[in-house]
């Protein structure tokens, strides 16, 4: 009884390791994935928002868009094509390099025939100074953001952010593995030795059972 109590013991143990390792498997390799992607990104095309599957993730760092967007929001921009926008779309675009998201409030036509996007902020008492030109918008705002989450997703692009969130975690789940599989090999030999004692056991038992051999 007490052998199958404890076996019964390590299963629900290793079961409990293995639930924490699909755990971290899900919250951290998914993580440095994409934060690896958008560095990656960012460094290969400079002059464009990084995304993953057309979606782009952009921090929030003025108040212009107030209330709707605040500062700090992580907000998510989708691929778009800036001929389909229309008056009251959110639009994300770079200028001399910035990130600006701003709402269409009208469409113009600029000195060279093309079409012209006029953008102002919520908050903004005045429109932006510059129309935009279809080749800087970068997507159009989902309507999706996370609050707060953008100061996070800033502070992981610095060196500090990086060792945190990706060193550390990495290091984390190599170590967890390590002292799994430990744990696993001394269960298996704990067993294995168990196993050779009951053996042992049961060949006393019958050696003693058929007693000496008569002779005649």
């Amino acid at each position: 009884m007490r052998a199958g109590g404890s076996n019964r013991r390590q299963g629900r143990r290793f079961t409990a390791s293995g639930v924490l390792g699909v755990v971290l498997c899900i919250v951290f390799i998914p993580l440095i994935v994409v934060n690896l992607v958008l560095i990656v990104s960012s460094y290969l095309k400079p002059d464009e928002l990084p995304g993953v599957l057309g979606v782009k993730p952009a921090v929030v760092l003025s108040g212009s868009m107030d209330p709707a967007i605040q500062v700090g929001d992580l907000i998510f921009v989708n691929d778009c094509d800036p001929a389909a926008l229309k008056e009251g779309d959110v639009v994300c675009y770079l200028s001399s390099g910035k990130a600006i998201t701003h709402r269409i409030v009208s469409i113009a036509e600029g000195d060279d025939g093309q079409p012209r996007l006029v953008t102002k902020g919520d908050a903004n008492n005045a429109e932006d100074r510059l129309a935009v030109s279809f080749d800087q918008v970068q997507g159009q705002w989902s309507g999706a953001r996370v609050p707060g989450l953008g100061n996070a997703i800033l502070f992981m692009q610095t060196p500090a952010g990086m060792i945190l969130f990706i060193v550390c975690p990495l290091a984390l789940f190599f170590a967890w593995d390590v002292w799994r599989r430990r744990r696993m090999d001394k269960a298996e030999a704990a067993r294995a030795a168990q196993l050779e004692a009951e053996l042992a056991a049961l060949r006393r038992e019958q050696g003693v059972g058929r007693g000496p051999t008569e002779k005649f």
